[in-house]
């Protein structure tokens, strides 16, 4: 912090909080991929997996939050919140999908995919139980056409190599990134109070 004619400039490197704060959500969307893959084969770490995945949003806004009070800066405008939450989600993306990719390349070897195609198939028998049950053709067809259209999206899922899985967390990273920075940096900005 320097003065300068009696006004406070306020020096903050936004690259560097940024990668911090992003390799500390990048870590944390790693443990929840993880645990969300797992899933497919302990169907109870679901109950986990889920508040996990919602809490990606509350983990960012502590982040944020915690560096602008740690920071003891007397303003924190919103386009500097909203810059550092922005590159804050860029960073864990790329952390984040990079251990994605570099895990179904080079570990995974097709588990996961056989491990969900393996779950739908078990969907697929199940459902056939839900039909028999069924007294209304309208709705025993709807049925029928909603888990044709999981098992195609299932199918397309599991026959992506690792780069297109990459970059499809990629691009649903970056845009509920984007979508989430913007509500975070309302919330975390700290105005000037005139005194």
């Amino acid at each position: 912090m320097e003065e300068q004619e009696g006004r406070q400039i306020i020096k903050i490197d936004m690259l560097q909080v940024s990668m911090t704060l992003g390799t500390y959500l990048g870590i944390y969307i790693i443990l929840v991929y993880a645990i969300t893959a797992l899933t497919v084969k302990f169907s109870a770490l679901s109950l986990i997996a889920l508040p996990l995945m919602l809490g990606i949003p509350v983990v960012a806004f502590f982040l944020v939050k915690r560096f602008r009070d740690q920071s003891n800066i007397p303003y924190f405008p919103f386009p500097v919140s909203w810059m550092i939450t922005l590159l804050t989600f860029l960073f864990a993306t790329v952390l984040s999908c990079m251990a994605v990719y570099l895990y179904l390349r080079f570990i995974d070897h097709g588990a996961f995919s056989a491990g969900l195609m393996a779950w739908m198939e078990v969907m697929m028998q199940s459902s056939e139980d839900v039909i028999g049950n069924m007294t209304d053709p309208a709705q025993v067809e709807q049925y029928n056409n909603m888990m044709e259209l999981l098992r195609q999206s299932v199918t397309w899922f599991c026959s992506l190599p690792a780069s297109g899985v990459a970059k499809q967390l990629i691009q649903t990273s970056l845009l509920w990134g984007n979508i989430l920075s913007l509500i975070i940096a309302l919330i975390t900005a700290k105005r000037i109070r005139l005194r």
